[in-house]
């Protein structure tokens, strides 16, 4: 839905969790340079940086930057700047209820969840934070889309305003885009865990 109301010029943004690979398989590029993707090192905290950045370079073109809410909690500062400095950009979260990723990989090698999602944190009550209403204490506009029904007029709405805007929805924690390629992640070859023997032994035969 964001692809297809990107503009042709519209530099897309990304970096770190699951995004990387959504964009890998499901962005279609529409102009030279017009894709930015940190993939290699997954360098959680490169996105809104790399935003303003862009937006710097090239004030004749708004960046589109996707992030996670896990890297939004690390590395979310930068909005403030891109409000005073004047460089927009187009920030959507994805809130999949915290490290997502990392907890899909604690689970493929044979582990329990363990403090990656919000509800598996040690605190009675887990509570999630409003990214909306955070990024507007930074001077940014918002909007929170309940759906994606709803995500594709957001984008529109987004590309009218005069100063960063950011658009939060909650994503799945626990599906993405099929088409992976194997990932050589060790596993502990001795475990009180089933599952872990049952990771390594597959962890083995895959290398």
């Amino acid at each position: 839905i964001v692809n297809s109301k990107a503009r042709d010029r519209d530099l897309i943004i990304t970096a770190a969790g699951g995004l990387p690979g959504e964009v890998m398989k499901n962005w279609r590029v529409k102009a030279p340079n017009t894709f930015d993707c940190e993939f290699g090192f997954s360098c959680m905290g490169y996105e809104i940086a790399a935003g303003w950045g862009a937006a710097m370079a090239d004030p004749t073109r708004t960046p589109i930057v996707m992030i996670g809410d896990g890297t939004y909690m690390m590395m979310n500062s930068d909005i403030y700047s891109t409000v005073l400095s004047g460089h927009k950009m187009i920030l959507i979260v994805c809130d999949n209820g915290g490290y997502a990723v990392i907890n899909r990989l604690q689970n493929a090698k044979g582990g329990a969840s363990f403090n990656n999602l919000i509800k598996d944190c040690r605190v009675k009550e887990p509570f999630a934070v409003d990214f909306g209403k955070h990024a507007e204490s930074m001077g940014a506009l918002t909007r929170h889309v309940d759906s994606l029904a709803d995500l594709g007029d957001a984008v529109e709405w987004a590309q009218t305003t005069d100063r960063t805007t950011v658009l939060t929805i909650v994503s799945d924690a626990f599906t993405w885009t099929p088409g992976d390629a194997w990932w050589d992640v060790g596993v502990p070859q001795v475990s009180e865990r089933a599952e872990v023997n049952a990771a390594a032994k597959d962890q083995q035969e895959g290398r």
